[in-house]
């Protein structure tokens, strides 16, 4: 009953942009000259001309080593071997038929467009492929699950920038040393499938942890997998492209298999080199830090470009002392120690979700919650932590948020903890639930959420007593 009152008393939230703005949005959605796309980094917006756009997107696929036109859709072909495949799994008896409909193949031609790199001179494109529901999409997701699992077992691999800091922290550069970054040149272009795939397998020998994920073997699960890593068509302005070597960008299992391969190529790089190889080497999918001596710093850089004739490396050099890698900057001190920061590009914009957008409030805290730890994980002493804790203050103050905001997202609720840690050990919690997802609508769902949680409790309260 409350429900449907609060439904047929519900009224359409005041919209956040002004008669103008909505107007003005409404002219360039229609301006048929324009595209308006996300920058690749910075978090901002970029208008450009579309025969500009073109003109970019039409430059990286100029360059016929990387990609090849193609005379016709070759997403029949593509899409029979798939269901051959799966019929040949399935009269085996290693998927069933629901596993068999789950990996069917998609409808969708996979996209290609490109993101600004505002922060480069002159803006190049980063090409993407989007492969959501491609005809290898839901086989890439499945062989994703059941191999993924194998990355990061390496020394070197980096989780994410806290898990970079923490391995850090210890370190320090002595006079006779120094620290670098390197990148791989267009990683996923660069990484043969044969030599990927044959990683793969030799990592799913070396290890049967993968075997509780699936009843594959592995010829099968590499059979699958080559299968994803050479459907590499798109579509660009109607016309079909291949990329003529490298894993399938866009596929949701491209990223775990380079990264299996790299920990495979930073393991032969280090063993083979004849000098003093680095002290520390951390490595996040192509970047990659690197703490070696000085009179090494041409040699080593020289042997890994030297390694695998498909992975080539840039190198960035520290500058001052500072040295940015993810999005922390490491800065080394006269006596050698190291200290890090939170990293932002000059082109970073500061722009966050705005909270008077209609957004539930617990989103908004979020935002404060989140970046207040990254400035906590990262910054390593007091004093960087409140400068970064005041530029936050004065960036989501500039997008809205107002002090309250801020004590209520970062102070600790210990009931709630509790409650939701009471909430998940309880044995009384049903096997199996189906959820609803209803849109949000500003104070509509904070009612309606007010009404559930009553009614959540009342059938708590009505449980009879073991």
């Amino acid at each position: 009953m409350a429900k449907t009152v609060t439904l047929n008393n519900a009224k359409v939230p005041n919209s956040n942009l002004s008669k103008q703005q909505r107007e003005a949005i409404r002219t360039l959605g229609k301006d048929e000259d324009i595209i308006i796309l996300p920058a690749d980094k910075g978090r901002c917006t970029v208008v450009l001309d579309k025969p500009e756009y073109h003109e970019k997107v039409c430059k990286l696929l100029s360059d016929t080593k990387t990609y090849e036109l193609l005379k016709r859709d070759p997403t029949s072909g593509y899409r029979k071997k798939v269901i051959d495949k799966l019929q040949e799994l399935e009269r085996a008896e290693v998927i069933d038929r629901l596993l068999y409909h789950r990996l069917y193949p998609g409808e969708s031609v996979p996209k290609f467009y490109g993101l600004p790199k505002i922060h480069k001179e002159h803006a190049p494109l980063r090409p993407i492929v989007s492969s959501v529901d491609s005809v290898t999409y839901n086989v890439a997701k499945h062989v994703a699950y059941v191999i993924g699992p194998l990355v990061g077992k390496s020394e070197h691999h980096i989780i994410n920038s806290q898990d970079f800091v923490n391995k850090i922290q210890d370190i320090q550069l002595h006079e006779e040393e120094t620290k670098t970054s390197y990148d791989v040149s267009a990683l996923f272009t660069c990484v043969p499938p044969k030599e990927a795939v044959d990683v793969v397998r030799d990592c799913l020998e070396k290890d049967n942890t993968w075997k509780d994920r699936t009843e594959l073997s592995v010829s099968q699960v590499c059979g699958l997998l080559e299968l994803c890593l050479n459907t590499t068509y798109f579509i660009y302005n109607g016309k079909f492209y291949r990329q003529r070597h490298g894993c399938a960008m866009g596929s949701p299992v491209s990223p775990i298999v380079v990264n299996l391969f790299m920990e495979q190529f930073e393991r032969t790089a280090l063993d083979s080199f004849t000098g003093t190889p680095p002290s520390h080497w951390f490595r996040y999918v192509d970047d990659t830090w690197v703490k070696l001596r000085k009179d090494q710093l041409t040699p080593f850089f020289e042997h890994i470009n030297g390694v695998n004739e498909h992975i080539k490396f840039t190198q960035e050099p520290i500058k001052e002392g500072k040295l940015a890698f993810l999005d922390c900057s490491v800065h080394v001190a006269n006596d050698g120690t190291i200290s890090t920061s939170v990293y932002r590009k000059s082109t970073h914009t500061d722009q966050y979700l705005l909270f008077d957008s209609h957004h539930p409030l617990v989103h908004k805290l979020g935002v404060i919650r989140t970046l207040f730890h990254r400035a906590d994980a990262i910054s390593s002493n007091e004093i960087l932590k409140e400068e970064e804790h005041d530029h936050l203050k004065s960036a989501l103050g500039v997008c809205g948020y107002r002090k309250w905001t801020f004590h209520k997202a970062l102070s600790v609720n210990k009931a709630a903890k509790e409650s939701n840690t009471r909430d998940s050990r309880s044995d009384d919690t049903p096997a199996e639930r189906k959820n609803i997802t209803i849109p949000y609508v500003s104070k509509l769902s904070e009612k309606l959420r007010r009404i559930f949680e009553n009614i959540k409790s009342l059938c708590r309260s009505n449980q009879p007593t073991p």
